[in-house]
């Protein structure tokens, strides 16, 4: 368990590095993610994985929550930007044509750790070999349990265009990636030197250690449509080719003192028991199965599989999702239901289950499903004003038996011809998320913006439990100045 989890997040660090100067990014996501396979499999030196462990949530924390680059909710209401169709393909952005290219539109990236923050983990850590220190004391802070999540997805092209005034075509393809992991608060202790932790803590039993990562590339289409005056509807159907993937279920880590360790020196085993499926775009290096077991002396990956993957091998798991979206507007009030990735993400070749413990870990060929992870948006927003509006927003993200909740207030509205701005505050994740969102017009064709669902974090981070934003600049063209008509006032769109 700890090599699958270090390996996931020791990935999302040097990802995110390494994304920013890929020409390919689909070669990226796949590039990172074997090679820490390989560096996770071919290592057996226990202390040294929880040191870098240790560290790797250190930084974690500073990357995701640092450098951001996508708003989700106060995106929700801003109307002149394409983006907003990723949360209801019947929104009809107010735009006649768009273009997404790669770098210009970012890398976005959504991060959300439940039971601790930055300060907090280090404080932990730091006090730990403290005799005054209780770190019980923290461990119930955190809770039964602790959830990471994390989402990166890179824009590799887009566009989107006006076909009548009742219709509205686009298309896409982005890379995408997802973390997410669940275990019993207890895991901290396996972040940190065990020579700090107090003899009668062992022996350390952590159950239930449910892990999810995955990588695809996704090429879809996007097509909204007016019914009636009131009534817009939209599907969005996609392919998710997967390149590389794991998922791991009630796995149970173990760590105790070795009864006859050194006695200046104490000694650890560490056992673990469960279940982990794995999914890549090429085979499991031959020499490393013996039996049908690992051998963990021998690297997972096969030799040269840099020079010898073919852009043909990320397109051998492809799978179907689709989304479907609704807007209905009531006099001065319109309303919004959608629900995202109705669909699977899995492995039909080079798919295999591992079964085992630290000593013995069986491997199985079979077909795989690692997953996406559906979610569902209800909104609403009132007209109150020729070009203000307000509304709130609620989004559901759907786990293996659980969900993620979180509901948005927003202010939206233009200022003069040039800018548009959304003022939001957002609960669920915790309570302090004032967001912020800016579009500015600054050459003929192009948009500057800014978003963030959490401008308190931005100025703290180290406090911060979750962040999200984003900034980047759009091309558009056919940008409307629309001004809702009033009885005194009949005033119709017009092009800046």
């Amino acid at each position: 368990m700890v090599m699958l989890y270090l390996f996931c997040e020791r990935m999302v660090i040097t990802l995110w590095n390494d994304l920013r100067r890929a020409n390919s990014v689909n070669y990226f996501f796949l590039k990172i993610f074997c090679s820490k396979l390989n560096y996770i499999w071919g290592t057996t030196n226990m202390n040294q994985i929880f040191s870098i462990m240790k560290k790797c949530w250190l930084f974690t924390f500073i990357i995701f929550l640092f450098n951001f680059s996508f708003g989700q909710n106060t995106l929700y209401f801003m109307d002149h930007m394409p983006q907003k169709q990723a949360f209801n393909p019947a929104f009809i952005p107010k735009v006649d044509f768009f273009l997404n290219l790669p770098g210009l539109n970012g890398i976005s990236v959504n991060a959300y750790n439940s039971g601790f923050n930055y300060n907090e983990l280090d404080h932990f850590l730091d006090q730990l070999n403290n005799p005054r220190y209780n770190p019980d004391e923290f461990i119930q802070t955190v809770g039964e349990s602790n959830r990471f999540i994390s989402e990166a997805k890179a824009n590799i092209f887009g566009f989107g265009f006006k076909v009548n005034d009742a219709s509205f075509f686009s298309a896409h393809i982005t890379s995408n990636h997802t973390i997410n992991i669940d275990a019993e608060s207890d895991i901290v202790y396996l972040l940190t030197d065990y020579n700090e932790i107090d003899e009668i803590k062992f022996p350390i039993v952590v159950d239930g250690v449910n892990l999810m990562m995955n990588n695809y590339m996704n090429i879809g289409i996007n097509y909204s449509r007016k019914l009636s005056e009131n009534l817009t509807i939209g599907i969005s159907p996609n392919i998710n080719y997967n390149l590389a993937g794991i998922k791991t279920e009630n796995l149970s880590y173990i760590v105790d003192i070795e009864p006859e360790g050194d006695y200046d020196y104490n000694e650890y085993n560490e056992t673990f028991l469960g279940e982990a499926v794995l999914g890549l775009p090429f085979n499991i290096n031959e020499n490393a199965i013996s039996r049908g077991e690992l051998d963990l002396e021998q690297d997972i990956l096969p030799p040269n599989w840099e020079e010898d993957l073919k852009i043909s091998d990320l397109f051998k798991n492809g799978n179907f999702s689709v989304t479907l979206g609704a807007t209905y507007q009531l006099k001065k009030w319109n309303f919004s239901a959608s629900i995202l990735n109705l669909g699977s993400s899995g492995w039909k070749r080079n798919a295999y289950r591992l079964l085992g413990d630290n000593d013995v870990i069986r491997v199985y060929e079979e077909k795989v499903n690692i997953g996406i992870l559906p979610k569902i948006y209800l909104g609403a927003s009132r007209q109150f004003s020729p070009r203000w509006n307000y509304g709130v927003m609620f989004e559901n993200t759907f786990f293996k038996g659980k969900s993620l909740a979180a509901a948005t207030l927003s202010l939206n509205g233009a200022v003069g011809r040039l800018l548009s701005t959304s003022f939001s505050y957002t609960a669920g994740y915790k309570f302090d998320n004032f967001g912020l969102g800016l579009r500015l017009r600054f050459f003929p064709g192009m948009d500057l913006f800014f978003v963030t669902d959490n401008v308190i974090q931005v100025l703290s981070y180290k406090k911060a439990y979750r962040m999200s934003g984003a900034v980047g600049i759009n091309f558009a063209l056919g940008i409307k100045n629309y001004l809702e008509p009033t009885r005194s006032q009949n005033t119709g769109p017009s092009e800046i």
